[in-house]
């Protein structure tokens, strides 16, 4: 299994693997877990699925719902107030004996127990020159091997992640469809449209505003729901009216760079199971605190080990497990996805920076990764302060005030579970 992990490091992209040899039986996925894997715990005539609702559909004898009083609870009252629900906060699932396999982990399939392959070794700590020059060559081949096999389009925010992929794309950026959906809750002033747009302008290539209609055929809709289990409609008009009817004989390009952003932040002093469970939103829910002690458990000491922050592999393994996946899986009833991020070789590349260049607001690594490969995308800034709660984290950040300020909200709401 050890020569199968290191051969398959350096790629990028979705994928489930079924391996085999003398001592092992197993199914593994990409890094992120996009390619969804769920499994039954207990003996089947179906044992793996792409989703949980199709392995229970499929099941003999008959998989049921979970009669867990605290699961039920969190799935009434908690889960459909964080993320549109579609963040379950550990590796369960609404079913009895049903578990989905988080990133990071492989499936042994005689035992039908995951299994943590990574991290599986320490990382030596790399210079930012070298680290910009190892993402940045492997940036660009990876968005050039996309661009020789398939059309491309690519949505271009206002953030760090899709611009380091606009520069990554630079020598081949005429042959890809640049574009952003404008969903309901943005309009022409927003950054999300405001910053691309003038990117575009900026470096003269045609950059696409998607506007749509609600209307969603109802069998379409039927189809979409029953295949993705956590799907919920708020995205069903662009995947219907634009990547479906639109642009179903693309590529679309999308990326989760933010395991180089520190997206949690450094762990505290006192990491507890609450601490994890706030930072995914569930403030009062015990059923995801319970959740996150599972997973705390068996990451903590092998974080430890090999000097990982262990925020950034909860936000990995959890976060991006189960809900981003949810997003692609959304995606996959109309067109295809490839993030050129989604690979272990380039997740560790990041994280044997040092963490100063990889902090979630003025990332140096980013930053010089884009200059590095198109200088004059940095022009225009990235993610600027909109709102009046943007420019009081921007201040609270620049006085050094920002961790102070969240960890006393942070304390506040963890007084209020405990004691009340």
């Amino acid at each position: 299994m050890g020569d199968l992990i290191t051969i398959i490091k350096p790629y990028a992209g979705r994928y489930a693997l079924i391996y085999r040899d003398n001592a092992t039986f197993a199914i593994l996925h990409d890094p992120l877990g996009l390619r969804e894997i769920y499994y039954c715990t207990q003996q089947n005539i179906v044992i793996c699925g792409s989703q949980p609702n199709l392995l229970v559909h499929f099941s003999n004898p008959r998989i049921h719902e979970s009669s867990d009083p605290e699961l039920l609870e969190f799935v009434q009252n908690h889960l459909p107030r964080v993320r549109n629900g579609r963040l379950w906060p550990g590796d369960g699932t609404p079913y009895e004996a049903v578990k989905h396999l988080l990133p990071n982990h492989y499936l042994d399939l005689t035992r039908m127990e995951s299994c943590r392959y990574w991290p599986n070794t320490a990382l030596s700590r790399i210079e930012l020159e070298e680290a910009v020059s190892k993402c940045t060559a492997f940036l660009q081949g990876a968005m050039k091997a996309a661009a020789h096999r398939h059309s491309l389009m690519m949505a271009v925010t206002a953030g760090l992640d899709s611009r380091a992929l606009l520069a990554a794309s630079k020598e081949i950026s005429n042959s890809i469809y640049f574009f952003i959906n404008k969903h309901a809750t943005l309009s022409d002033r927003s950054g999300e449209i405001r910053i691309p747009k003038e990117i575009f302008r900026r470096i003269g290539i045609p950059f696409n505003v998607h506007t749509y209609p609600k209307d969603v055929p109802e069998e379409f809709k039927r189809i979409f729901l029953d295949n993705t289990f956590y799907a919920k409609e708020i995205l069903l008009p662009a995947i219907y009216n634009i990547y479906f009817n639109q642009h179903s004989d693309k590529v679309n390009i999308l990326g989760v760079g933010e395991v180089g952003r520190t997206k949690f932040y450094e762990d505290p002093k006192n990491l507890t199971p609450y601490y994890l469970a706030y930072m995914l939103k569930y403030k009062k829910s015990s059923f995801a605190v319970r959740e996150c002690e599972k997973w705390l458990s068996g990451a903590e000491p092998i974080a430890k080990k090999f000097g990982l922050n262990i925020m950034t592999m909860f936000w990995w393994e959890v976060l991006i497990g189960n809900w981003g996946s949810v997003g692609n899986s959304e995606s996959d009833i109309a067109i295809e996805e490839f993030d050129p991020y989604n690979s272990h070789l380039l997740y560790e590349t990041f994280l044997s920076t040092d963490a100063k260049y990889r902090t979630l607001n003025d990332n140096i690594l980013f930053e010089e990764m884009i200059r590095f490969m198109w200088p004059e995308l940095l022009s225009v800034p990235a993610n600027p302060p909109e709102h009046i709660k943007d420019w009081l984290m921007l201040f609270l950040h620049k006085s050094h005030l920002e961790i102070p300020f969240r960890m006393i909200k942070y304390n506040i709401h963890s007084f209020l579970y405990h004691w009340f």
